[in-house]
This record gives C-alpha cells, structure tokens and sequence, in this order.
C-alpha cells in the first residue's frame, strides 16, 4: 500500500521545513511513501528550502496556480498511491503515523476515510491544546452540524477522491468540509482512530483566523449544499464563535453588547449542538485535558512531534492547582518520574531532555488528588462537573540558547 501526499505551500519558508521532516521521518517507519509539494510561486525562498532537500521530494512544482485546492489537486493528478492525504505546510505529523493509517486500511479493506487526533501548538511550535472537537463519525453531525475531522489527521482512499472528482475551486476556507460531505454523499465509509495524527499550527496570520465574515459566508454555503436537516446548524454555531472572538476584539462597549447579542442569538439557534455537547461533555476529553479549557484530570498526556536541531532541549511546565498540598509526577519520554508539590498553588518544571532519541515529547502527569465539581455558571446549571486536578498554563520547549536568554531577560 502506497501513500501519496501533497504539501500545498505559498510564503511559507518559515515554516515548511518542519513539514517536510515530518513526512521523510514518517518514511522511516513506512518507506511506501512518495511525497509532492506544489508551490504557488513563493517570493520568500520557500522553493529553496524545498530543493535543499533533493531527491527526498519526489516531485516538486513551483509555479502560479488559482489557490490552495487548485495545488492539492494538482498534486494528485502526479499521484500514483493508494492512500491520499495532504499537508498544509505550516502543518506536520506525528513520527509514524503512516504506518499506523497503513496498518488500519490493511484490516480494514471496507474503510474508504481514516480520520484521528490532532494537537494545536502556537506558531513556533509550543503545545497549545487538542482538538477536542473530534467526534466518532456520524453523517448526519458531518453534513448538518459541525466539521469534526481535523484536515490534517484525515487519510483516504484513491478511489473515493477520484469519485468526487477532486477538491472544489468554488471555496477558499472549508473545501475540505466539503469534500468530507461530498465523499460521505458518495456512501464512503469513515473511520475515527482515537490516535495523534497530526499538528495544526495556529496562529493570527492563518485562514481561519482571518476569514471573518468571508469564511462564514462560505461555510453557510457549504451547510446549505449539503445538511440533511431543514436548518443550517453548522453556520448558526460558527456564527456564534466568530462573534464571541469579535466581541472580545471589539474597541468600544457597545460593539461589545452588539457582538456579545449576535453571539447569543445564533447560540441559541444551534441547540443542535448545544444538546450534543452537553451529552456528551466529558467524552470530548482528550489525554486527560479538559475540552475546550485549560483544565487537567487527574492522569494527563501532553504529547507533540519534536522535529528541532536541538537535541538536548529544556521543558519549562507551569501549572495550577487549588486543591492544598497537590503533589503531581511527572515523567517525560518514559524517564523515571518526578515527584513535585505546589506551591502556594503553583508549579514551575525547569527540566532538561538529555541526548532526545525520537522525534517526539511525550509528558505524563499523574496527580495525587482531584475534584469531581462544576466551574461556571453555566457548567453548574448542567450540573457538568469534571475531575479537576490542575489547570495548565504553559509547556514551551526551549533550546539551550533560548533558555539562556530567557533566564538573562
């Protein structure tokens, strides 16, 4: 089995590096790989990052072209795989995550669409949080409600995406939505891998960040084309978030009453997910951190690729806790763990890896003590309580020179 994947880059010399170590260290582990990237004529040096990697490329194009569906799917007119998937280049994968879909589209001759985990870290590559939006599929929740697969963990077959003829030009921020909708119209069977897949780097510069009222447009487009409902449930709920983020951002109190009122509206005419979410509240936990918070259970996995030079980098974990005398063990990489306490609520973890032998960090947190309660108004009114142990605040990765500065300034 064959996989062939697709990088779509345009200005994105600052980060493309780290995309195409992902893809050549997922080789390592499953050799059966031919890699295409497709540039759309960068200004930055983005095609010299691309070069300097030679023959490792299997297929390299530079060249103007209409968008990033428009390179994706030329790309794969150069596929010759049987597994597609593509790779924004600010995006990576976790270390052997080819080998993992391999071995589930082996089994699984059925399975045309494998979807898994995906972990967002902050533009230069500190964990940030999961994507605990995911769901195990359902056509219905795709289609009407909410797109709960991540792009860049989704893997598929050949033949589905030759059915669906490629990636529509008509949308510049959810083609991939609806491509999922478009193969789950042609009957195509999903499923969801409770794995990390991949990365997402978000940051303030990136479509979705900066789409606003563009983006919404489009995806009320793309939930009339294809919901299985009378009502586009998926636009009402994206509504509802981009006014929250524009009611944060807003400069005087009454746009911040107008937006915080939009908000609520469409909120309200969501109560398809708002019924859904509310079921299923604490499943949409993920390795131990709360969904959409930055609350910890009692046994957390914080987990990301590694793909740096450094290979001897510090971890700096700061975390709260309220509960008195919480003790927590850390262990990093399987390494023997570390007891520590907090102190007057807080810790700070300075710790450095020595000699990183594999391409990921994987940090295991196991508190001593936790409490079952509500936090909010609103949690308290569902009475949906989680397993408090601890709150996180921040896990950066530092090399040794930026450890330095940091500790100077």
């Amino acid at each position: 089995m064959k996989f062939s994947i697709v990088t779509p880059t345009y200005n994105h010399k600052k980060y493309i590096d780290t995309t195409i170590k992902s893809v050549l260290e997922n080789k390592k582990h499953y050799p059966n790989v031919e890699y295409i990237v497709i540039d759309g004529n960068s200004k930055d040096g983005t095609q010299d990052v691309v070069r300097s990697y030679g023959s490792e490329v299997d297929l390299f194009i530079s060249e103007p072209d209409k968008g990033q569906s428009d390179a994706i799917n030329k790309g794969f007119t150069h596929a010759t795989g049987d597994i597609y998937a593509y790779i924004n280049s600010d995006d990576y994968y976790y270390p052997e995550t080819f080998k993992k879909v391999a071995k589930i589209f082996e089994e699984n001759p059925d399975i045309d669409v494998v979807y898994g985990n995906c972990t967002f870290v902050t533009e230069d590559e500190q964990f940030y949080r999961y994507f605990t939006e995911i769901e195990p599929y359902s056509e219905y929740r795709l289609r009407s409600c909410t797109d709960f697969i991540m792009q860049p963990a989704c893997f598929w077959r050949k033949e589905i995406y030759d059915k669906c003829e490629g990636f529509t030009k008509d949308f510049h921020f959810g083609f991939d939505w609806e491509m999922w909708c478009r193969m789950a119209k042609h009957g195509a069977k999903f499923h969801y891998e409770r794995e990390l897949f991949a990365v997402n780097r978000e940051f303030e510069e990136t479509k979705t960040s900066t789409g606003g009222g563009k983006r919404l447009k489009e995806l009320k487009q793309i939930n009339n084309l294809h919901k299985m409902s009378m009502l586009p449930y998926a636009y009402y709920s994206y509504s509802s978030g981009e006014y929250r983020i524009q009611a944060n951002n807003a400069s005087s109190t009454s746009e911040k009453i107008g937006f915080r009122l939009k908000a609520l509206f469409y909120r309200l005419l969501s109560i398809n997910n708002m019924i859904y979410n509310n079921k299923y509240f604490t499943a949409q936990n993920l390795y131990g951190v709360v969904h959409h918070s930055a609350f910890l259970e009692k046994d957390v996995t914080i987990s990301f690729p590694y793909y740096k030079e450094e290979q001897s980098p510090y971890i700096v974990l700061v975390l709260q806790s309220h509960i008195k005398n919480q003790e927590v063990n850390i262990s990093i990489n399987q390494k023997t763990p570390i007891l520590r306490t907090f102190k007057n609520k807080n810790l700070v973890l300075i710790y450095q890896v020595k000699d990183l032998n594999k391409n990921q960090i994987d940090i295991e947190l196991k508190f001593s003590k936790f409490e079952h309660k509500a936090f909010g108004l609103r949690n308290k009114l569902f009475n949906r309580k989680i397993d408090y142990a601890s709150t996180y605040i921040m896990c950066d990765v530092l090399s040794q020179d930026e450890m330095k500065n940091c500790l100077i300034h």
